[in-house]
């Protein structure tokens, strides 16, 4: 929020300059009244809208000492803008701090790959593909909130003192492996020892104590905001996620196919041995061929051997004593 208020307001923010900075022709330098011995009234100054001022004063930003610490990403999803900040960047003295990357997005690139989860450096193609939600931390939650919901051997991996969820800030090691827990403050304290920077208020990675892997402070800082201000949105979450994925497990049990079924379709790796009810190659040659006069000999025999027909008998009639006429 106050990087938004402080480029809406770039005249009114005190992590740029003075306004004379930001626009020198729309102030004049303050003077005495020569009547009245007190300085002039400062004219009102003028808005600048135009997308060459908005640029400068987001560069300006991002180069103050405030937000230059910040892990920050700029993503640029139209090509002329991206070609009015490249001129501008190019033209002023100050160069962007390597912790704030700049992502080309939308129509700057020919071709949108798939987006690639858990990497928000890589393009989504438009501004409504973004995630602006907890979901692409559902497995880091779902780590986390298992493990903190048994706390009672758990301590700090950097002051070796108990945890506890309830009452404490705890943050878990974003590493899938890793069941890392610590202290926010005494976590933030040892990755800010090890940059030697007296004037960092806020870290930006540092090495998990637990796993001695780099891990990013703002991703963890992101997980344990859900997970403590919005604790239904990550039950919420870790549910959809589970749903989700009971429904591809039914789809793919049913895409199976049966074994018995269809076992003669089966691809046999190269070492597997053929089954017994596979035919090979050569299977025409175990089998005794006959022909067509030894299957009609056997139908022959066959008709013989079968029961005798029933002789066909009709009761005697009433006619039968019956006169005959001339």
């Amino acid at each position: 929020m106050s990087r938004r208020w402080a480029w809406q307001h770039p005249e009114r923010s005190r992590h740029l300059g003075s306004e004379d900075e930001l626009d020198p022709n729309a102030l004049a330098k303050t003077n005495i009244n020569p009547k009245t011995g007190k300085p002039k009234a400062k004219p009102r100054a003028r808005v600048r809208r135009s997308l060459m001022a908005h640029l400068e004063d987001l560069h300006s930003l991002l180069r103050s000492s405030y937000f230059s610490v910040w892990p920050l990403r700029v993503r640029f999803f139209r090509a002329d803008v991206y070609r009015v900040w490249r001129a501008w960047s190019d033209r002023v003295n100050g160069h962007l701090p390597p912790n704030i990357k700049i992502i080309l997005d939308g129509d700057n690139l020919g071709t949108i790959s798939a987006v690639q989860k858990g990497n928000d450096l890589a393009p989504v193609g438009g501004v409504t593909s973004l995630s602006v939600d907890y979901t692409e931390l559902e497995d880091y939650l779902e780590k986390s909130m298992f493990i903190l919901e048994d706390p009672e051997d758990l301590h700090c991996k950097c002051c070796d003192g108990p945890v506890s969820p309830d009452e404490e800030q705890i943050v878990v090691c974003p590493e899938p492996d890793c069941r890392g827990t610590s202290h926010i403050l005494c976590l933030s304290t040892k990755f800010l020892d090890a940059t030697n920077d007296l004037d960092r208020l806020t870290p930006v990675q540092g090495t998990c104590p637990a796993c001695s892997r780099v891990v990013q402070w703002p991703v963890m800082m992101k997980e344990l905001s859900c997970r403590n201000r919005a604790e239904k949105e990550a039950r919420a979450i870790i549910t959809k996620k589970e749903k989700r994925l009971r429904k591809e497990a039914k789809a793919s049990s049913g895409s199976q196919t049966s074994p018995l079924k269809f076992r003669s379709q089966r691809t046999r790796e190269p070492t597997e041995e053929p089954a017994e009810d596979d035919l090979g190659p050569d299977w025409y040659k175990e089998v005794d061929l006959e022909s067509d006069s030894d299957f009609d000999g056997r139908q022959k025999s066959k008709t013989s051997r079968s029961a005798p027909k029933l002789d066909i008998v009709i009761e005697d009639s009433d006619w039968d004593d019956a006169e005959v006429v001339e």
